[in-house]
């Protein structure tokens, strides 16, 4: 059982790095606190014992001590509780500062590995969770010497019922023990379910609006009520196990009190203890079973903190597939695009197979192709998020990865179909990008969203809530557009941009192109007709490969996935059950 402590202890120090000061202070007030307490029922049974004997000198000798501990007592206890608090602020900035070091860098994969829901729970939940773990382990270390030293001054008096002690000791600790351990087990699984409740309910409410329009709420409510049985099934066995835990240990805490009065009556009535001893004992018992109490509290705590330690662990041991940059350096940037005999695999699974093509300066390009096919991948690739297997993809004839990050990033732009909005100013939102406000209303009248904005009571300093929900999902779209044209990126990448839009707010995306063609190349993912329409050329994609490539004149007359694309009626690829 300690070796086993011991390891969850030794992870947590690994995960948290607590600052060495606060640790000592933690464990030496808790210590003293301890020790204060202890000693409050001895000093007790001694001037009962002098009160008896007439000794007035000593009783009132011992009576001061028992004030002067319990003073103590409760200055060491203050002092801990604030070393606490100091300690859960620092090890929750270490670890929020760990986790989104981390969420930052990770390749695509990563959001295979860990849904949001998991993500989100390990932020807001687990972290706070070992917070309290430096506590817990305090009470760990501290509950054992509180244990042995109770043992120890019962042995000091009388042997005999010491070893009775410390048989209900272990009986009562093996108790407790095996309870909690299947405690643990019911808490993982209860910790999962809601992992996969939060995740659901996350992409829910991103696609509220595409759900109620394609009647998915009733299929939608009977995966999540699957998900509330199964939590409710994992959560019911674990109160289960405590209310056994929790109550069969007041029985047996009850019985062996029972027991143990009437042996020390036996005992005092035969003359073998005296009434400050029969004091001390039943002092000592009522404190043993609320250190034991602790003592098992502190392990169930220890454990369930330590499911917390293994799932942070498990994000930040997660290994990202290591992309090199390089250290290029350039203004000159043209922003011609080509990939060269391109494969791309994730573990046995080719994604994209040995695809080349070229893509020239200020050229509008639109990539087509069926749900699968790769549009999205080739954009990752693009985005320096995945490195080709084999195969080369260069901007202006030089290895995209042979950039330095900031060349690259500021010249390569994107405007994805759920873009984020922050819970900011419109104009606090564009200053990520560029504070000149001159070029933010340029950018905004190219767009075609500054006459709605300077409509609004606060115009640009209108605050935005949360993902931009107090306005349209076209009007999101339209700033965020605006906030990619203030880069000045040679390169656009456009993911499908009119997924959230309106059909009158779509219609002036073909104008938008129009207007900002001449300055860069764009290269665009659509389902859209009129898009395709727009584009110098298209790439179709099938299963990864490019099957075709040509004007929409040429692919009407002789492609049949291109033609099949054409006449869909507006496919939806919502992705809500991504994460079965």
């Amino acid at each position: 059982m300690i070796r086993e402590y011991y390891k969850f202890i030794k992870e947590y120090l690994n995960l948290a790095e607590i600052k060495k000061l606060y640790l000592i202070i933690n464990i030496v007030t808790a210590f003293f606190y301890k020790l204060f307490e202890l000693l409050l029922p001895l000093f007790a049974s001694l001037i009962i014992k002098y009160l008896t004997e007439n000794d007035v000198q000593m009783t009132y000798l011992f009576l001061i001590l028992f004030t002067v501990d319990y003073l103590l007592y409760y200055i060491s206890l203050y002092a801990n509780y604030k070393i606490y608090g100091y300690n859960i602020s620092y090890c929750y900035d270490k670890l929020t500062s760990k986790v989104f070091n981390k969420l930052v860098s990770v390749d695509g994969n990563f959001t295979h590995m860990f849904s949001k829901g998991r993500i989100m729970n390990t932020i807001n939940s687990d972290i706070i969770t070992i917070g309290d773990m430096n506590d817990e382990i305090c009470e760990f270390l501290l509950g054992i010497f509180q244990v042995i030293m109770v043992l120890v001054i019962v042995a000091f008096n009388n042997i005999f019922v010491a070893l009775i002690l410390v048989v209900f000791t272990f009986f009562y600790i093996a108790f407790r023990n095996k309870a909690d351990r299947l405690i643990d087990i019911y808490y993982s699984k209860s910790v999962s379910d809601d992992d996969k409740y939060s995740t659901l309910l996350t992409q829910i409410v991103s696609g509220l609006q595409e759900i109620k329009t394609f009647n998915m709420l009733d299929k939608l409510k009977v995966k999540l009520n699957t998900i509330q049985k199964n939590f409710t099934k994992h959560y019911g066995i674990k109160r289960h196990y405590y209310t056994l835990r929790d109550n069969d240990s007041k029985f047996i805490t009850y019985g062996f009190r029972f027991l143990l009065y009437l042996l020390l009556v036996s005992l005092l009535a035969l003359g073998y203890i005296d009434i400050a001893f029969l004091v001390l004992v039943i002092s000592y018992h009522e404190n043993l079973v609320n250190y034991i109490s602790y003592f098992i509290d502190s392990t169930t705590a220890i454990r369930e903190g330590n499911i917390s330690v293994r799932r942070i662990n498990d994000l930040l041991n997660y290994k990202s597939e290591r992309i090199v940059f390089g250290n290029y350096d350039t203004s000159d940037i043209f922003g011609s695009i080509e990939f060269k005999d391109v494969t791309l695999k994730i573990k046995k699974d080719t994604i994209l197979d040995n695809i080349s093509f070229k893509i020239n300066h200020n050229e509008v390009v639109a990539i087509v192709g069926e749900p699968g096919a790769g549009k999205s991948m080739l954009f990752n690739v693009l985005l320096r998020q995945f490195k080709p297997t084999s195969g080369l993809v260069t901007l202006d004839n030089i290895d995209i990865f042979e950039y330095d990050n900031a060349t690259y990033t500021s010249n390569i732009g994107v405007v994805n179909q759920k873009p984020f909005i922050f819970n900011m100013s419109i104009k606090k939102n564009l200053d990520f990008v560029s504070k000149d406000r001159n070029k933010q209303i340029e950018a905004c009248k190219t767009a075609g969203i500054h006459d709605f904005i300077v409509s609004l009571p606060k115009g640009y300093n209108t605050i935005l809530r949360e993902n931009g929900s107090n306005i349209s999902g076209g009007q999101k779209q339209m700033i965020s557009i605006a906030r990619t044209l203030l880069t000045d990126a040679e390169v656009l990448l456009l993911d499908d941009i009119t997924t959230s839009l309106d059909p009158d707010t779509a219609k002036l995306v073909p104008n938008l192109i129009n207007k900002i063609r001449d300055d860069r190349t764009i290269i665009m993912i659509t389902k859209k007709p009129d898009l395709m329409k727009e584009a110098d050329r298209i790439i179709v994609l099938d299963k990864g490969r490019v099957v075709d490539v040509g004007t929409h004149k040429e692919l009407i007359e002789r492609n049949a996935i291109y033609q099949n694309l054409q006449t869909r009626k507006s496919p939806s690829r919502m992705g809500v059950f991504n994460n079965d």
